[in-house]
């Protein structure tokens, strides 16, 4: 099997399993609470109940909508005084989900309010680096014209560059080198 792939996959691993967590799928449960008949999706409140009772803390409000897309209530969460740079116990940010998802007017919206577009997991891992390994330029563009460091590098040693090289996006690695991006 190729080296490359064989590094990257623990890091591409943690990656997945931060952006699926931040989503917040309804579970058909056989559900004892009052609220909701058996084998239908317990409520948003349930859930986060539930969650908090399990210590669970994987995503933040902030984080489950910036994954959904959903500007408007991503602006109503910041208009509420949610931190737009809060992290999850994994250590990512609203700004790198919507990145990775290619929600690029959740990005703007973030950014418009101080998102930091350098902030990094704890593996190293940005906003920057999640767009470009998954293609999309416009956010990739976004994020560089507000500032995010071309060449940051993560634990592995990666940038940017690297991560948009690995999945052959041309327009991607363009535009960073453009940025100054280097090999």
């Amino acid at each position: 099997m190729n080296k490359t792939i064989l590094q990257i996959a623990p890091l591409f691993a943690a990656l997945l399993f931060a952006t699926v967590s931040c989503r917040h799928p309804a579970r058909v449960t056989q559900n004892t609470e009052s609220t909701n008949a058996p084998g239908t999706a317990p409520t948003e409140a349930a859930q986060t109940s539930e969650a908090a009772k399990e210590g669970k803390k994987n995503e933040t409000p902030l984080t489950r909508t910036a994954a959904k897309g959903d500007v408007a209530e991503v602006q109503a969460l910041l208009d509420q005084g949610a931190d737009v740079n809060e992290k999850t116990e994994s250590g990512v940010t609203a700004l790198m989900i919507a990145a990775g998802m290619n929600h690029i007017e959740v990005v703007q919206l973030l950014v418009s309010r101080r998102a930091d577009v350098n902030v990094s997991s704890p593996g190293g891992y940005t906003a920057l680096m999640s767009a470009a390994l998954n293609g999309h330029a416009g956010v990739v563009k976004v994020l560089l014209d507000k500032g995010a460091e071309v060449n940051v590098k993560d634990i592995s040693g990666r940038t940017a560059l690297k991560y948009a090289e690995l999945k052959d996006h041309r327009d991607v690695m363009e535009l960073l080198k453009k940025a100054g991006a280097r090999e």
